[in-house]
């Protein structure tokens, strides 16, 4: 019973930690977080912290790593078979995933002066449209590929403009604008 009760208790203390940390970076530059800052907007000491993370850089990648699987997660629910015809409930999922964690992407992409991890994106919408079962992928096979990561890369590329503020319109906008491009292109 002790087991689980610090198992909870780790979880609590893990979440308190992430939350104190998006907090601060609404407010601060990453350069200017320290690990007390962060203990002490979460209510805890810096030995819970370091009990959890042995740096700042560690619970970024905790958080980033986090991400990533649920944004893969996600997407391994998307129906393959017809994905190229019809790619937007993919990105209806993306886009939906993207306005629900809006203010935690947006801050770590603000705060990251190395390859954000919302970088990884495009890698993760080329799989999924390298795996639609609808396209004859022997004939010029390269060719499917090389478009399959051109139309993923303008897709990350235009939702990291949605999240920089520099694209109008809602993700739902984005997400309908990306099916249609794609549908006319690739099929």
């Amino acid at each position: 019973m002790a087991d689980k009760k610090e198992y909870r208790s780790s979880i609590r203390s893990e979440k308190l930690i992430r939350n104190a940390f998006i907090e601060l970076l609404q407010n601060k530059t990453l350069d200017k977080i320290t690990v007390t800052n962060i203990a002490d907007t979460a209510g805890l000491n810096r030995g819970t912290f370091y009990a959890h993370y042995t740096d700042i850089d560690m619970l970024i990648q905790s958080i980033e790593d986090e991400i990533v699987q649920n944004l893969c997660d996600l997407l391994s629910d998307v129906e393959y078979s017809n994905l190229l015809a019809d790619p937007l409930p993919m990105f209806l999922k993306i886009s939906e995933y993207l306005e629900q964690n809006q203010e935690l992407i947006k801050a770590l992409m603000s705060s990251r002066t190395t390859n954000p991890f919302i970088n990884q994106l495009p890698d993760l919408i080329a799989q999924q449209l390298a795996s639609s079962e609808n396209v004859d992928k022997e004939e010029n096979s390269v060719s499917f590929e090389e478009r399959c990561r051109f139309y993923a890369g303008g897709a990350g590329s235009l939702y990291m403009a949605w999240l920089r503020g520099t694209v109008s319109g809602s993700l739902e906008e984005v997400a309908y604008k990306l099916s249609e491009i794609i549908k006319q292109q690739m099929v």
